[in-house]
């Protein structure tokens, strides 16, 4: 069995499997694989009806769940346990949510182990309290908001970027980063992660179809900008998002706006895990999360 490396290229190729599946979990995105390809050399292979994907962390190969129907999950599963005895290695899962844990417990009973990974939980949150910012728990938001509106009032615009503005936005990125350098928050994953936001933009004509890029411009210049798209119909996924934060209130906005221009009808919206860092849970918390999906790793026993 050959696996190739997720580029660009197998964005038509394994789009229709991602299709196939209504998984609520970040990592089962194109574009998710995509940009962080090259942290854990993830790659694919298209089997009858399914696509099995791998990939590498600390130096351990692994599985994130096929993307098949459901009625024809245990069939690939055994698939993907044949390739890691093929390579001499146990069955080594990532990525998998309560949902499959509960049938692969229910197919396999006592064979897998189960890891409870809260670090690579993600967020969900009710699409609509993100959009209207309504109730008592949102009030800070919606003061931090209202200052910016008044503090700024036409000042601003909200635009939907293109590749014209690109640039400006790895501007920002550089700005936010030496911010974060300044403020002795420098963390390796920001390389990581200003590489995956150039892959999106270089082959923005190929992921458009899904990706969707917005901005706030104040006094003419781009202030914040943010990257997502729907993870399945009822549901935004929002991969990055970045702002000034010297300008009060920009963050929250950028994040709603985004949401009123770009997801109006989502019930959901998933922003992604907090990888354990204390700053990034404090800020998720604070938009009053209604549940997460739950991740566990699966290794055989």
């Amino acid at each position: 069995m050959i696996f190739k490396d997720i580029d660009i290229d197998a964005k038509d190729k394994l789009q229709p499997y991602f299709d196939m599946v209504n998984y609520e979990a970040c990592e089962y995105c194109f574009a998710t694989l995509y940009m962080w390809q090259h942290l854990y050399k993830t790659g694919y292979y298209i089997g009858d009806g399914f696509a099995v994907l791998i990939g590498e962390y600390e130096g351990d190969t692994f599985s994130i769940l096929p993307l098949c129907s459901k009625d024809k999950l245990p069939q690939v599963i055994d698939f993907v346990l044949n390739y890691f005895e093929s390579i001499e290695s146990k069955l080594y899962f990532r990525g998998i949510t309560q949902e499959i844990v509960d049938d692969l417990k229910e197919y396999y009973p006592g064979r897998f182990e189960y890891i409870e990974e809260r670090d690579l939980f993600d967020y969900v949150y009710d699409a609509e309290s993100m959009r209207t910012l309504a109730g008592r728990k949102n009030q800070k938001k919606r003061n931090h908001i209202n200052y910016f509106l008044k503090e700024y009032e036409g000042r601003f615009e909200y635009k939907l970027l293109d590749k014209d503005n690109f640039d400006e936005c790895l501007d920002l990125v550089k700005q936010w980063a030496d911010n974060k350098e300044e403020n002795n928050e420098y963390d390796e994953g920001m390389d990581d992660e200003l590489i995956g936001i150039k892959k999106i933009f270089n082959n923005y004509d190929v992921l458009r179809s899904n990706v969707k890029i917005g901005g706030i411009y104040v006094d003419g210049k781009l202030e914040a900008f943010t990257i997502g798209e729907l993870l399945n119909p009822n549901m935004a996924l929002i991969h990055i998002e970045k702002a000034n934060p010297n300008i009060r209130g920009l963050y929250p906005f950028i994040n709603q706006q985004f949401l009123v221009n770009e997801f109006s009808d989502v019930e959901f919206v998933n922003r992604e895990e907090d990888l354990g860092i204390p700053g990034l849970r404090k800020a998720k918390l604070s938009y009053h999360p209604i549940r997460f999906v739950e991740k566990y790793t699966v290794k055989e026993a």
